[in-house]
Formats: C-alpha cells, sequence, structure tokens
C-alpha cells in the first residue's frame, strides 16, 4: 500500500469482508427488478426532496472527516421538516413498511422516534450488511421484497450527509 498521510487506516480484513459480501447474480438480479419498478411512474412516486448545505461532512482523497453528533442532528431535523411540509398531501403515518437508510441502530430508532414510525415496520439490514451508505434504501428493499403484499404501501426514506432527504412511496 502507497504510504498514509492520516490517522485512519484502510483495514485490510474489513474490505476483503467487504468483497466477499458481494451480491449473488440472484439477489443482483431481484435488485434490478425492484430499481425497475420504481422507474415506472404508475407503481412509484418521487414525493418530497429537500436539500441544505452545511459541511458536518468533507473530504478529500486522503481522508474525511465528520461531525457525527451533528450530522445525526442535523439529518433528523431536516428528515422531520421533510416529513412535515409533505403531511398535508401524503398519509404516510400508517405505511405498510419503512425502508430507511441505516447508518446505525442510533440512527435509525433516532429516526422512528422523531417522525413516530413503528420500529415493527421498519426491515433491518445495518446489523449483518453495516452502513452501505445509500445502497442501503435499494438492498433493504431487496431483503424485504418477498415478505411484501400486492397493495402494501411502503415508504422508502434517505438521509444524505450532504445534507439531503428524499422520500419516494411505492405501492406494491
Amino acid at each position: 500500500m502507497p504510504p498514509r498521510d492520516h490517522d485512519h487506516p484502510v483495514s485490510v480484513p474489513g474490505v476483503a469482508a467487504a468483497r466477499a459480501a458481494v451480491l449473488s447474480e440472484g439477489d443482483a438480479g431481484r435488485l434490478a427488478g425492484l430499481l425497475g419498478l420504481l422507474a415506472d411512474p404508475v407503481r412509484s412516486r418521487v414525493l418530497f426532496a429537500l436539500v441544505a448545505a452545511g459541511e458536518l461532512c468533507v473530504g478529500d482523497l486522503e481522508s474525511m472527516h465528520t461531525d457525527t453528533k451533528g450530522l445525526l442532528d442535523a439529518g433528523l431535523a431536516l428528515a422531520e421538516d421533510a416529513w412535515k411540509a409533505a403531511k398535508d398531501e401524503n398519509d404516510w403515518e400508517d405505511m405498510d413498511c419503512y425502508v430507511l437508510h441505516q447508518v446505525s441502530s442510533v440512527h435509525t430508532s433516532a429516526l422512528c422516534a422523531r417522525l413516530g414510525i413503528d420500529p415493527e415496520k421498519v426491515p433491518l439490514t445495518f446489523p449483518t450488511l453495516g452502513n452501505i451508505g445509500p445502497a442501503s434504501v435499494p438492498l433493504t428493499l431487496a431483503h424485504q421484497s418477498e415478505a411484501l403484499l400486492p397493495g402494501d404501501r411502503i415508504l422508502c426514506m434517505g438521509i444524505g450527509s450532504g445534507l439531503n432527504t428524499a422520500f419516494s412511496e411505492i405501492r406494491w
């Protein structure tokens, strides 16, 4: 490995574990099929997106620095603002399933509490896959797909460290 000039080296075992967890062809096919559904305007509507600027997470090719507490607080506030702004036109309080961007148990629990989401309706993938960034929403949806029934309402919710948030409702 080339010499580094920052404090956190790459974890060789971590990289090997991530490479070993690559999707199988079958899972990749199911994921592609689900993402195809999102392109269908009849079955999926992008309902709301907000963007907020900030420097809570900055980096370059050498390193990244994050104010984790500040980012969590700002992300929760942004999600709550989006939820409230969309409330008049959307009834999201009793969905069949909520597919959330999953960073950790702290983040997921805090988001559920802040928005009044029943945690039993939130399938979890972070305990086995970890924080897989923006891929967590489609991969969690793919993992949950066999349990969903025709007519189920699913709310996919993402929060990016940019800060941005987007909600997308899918009727299965």
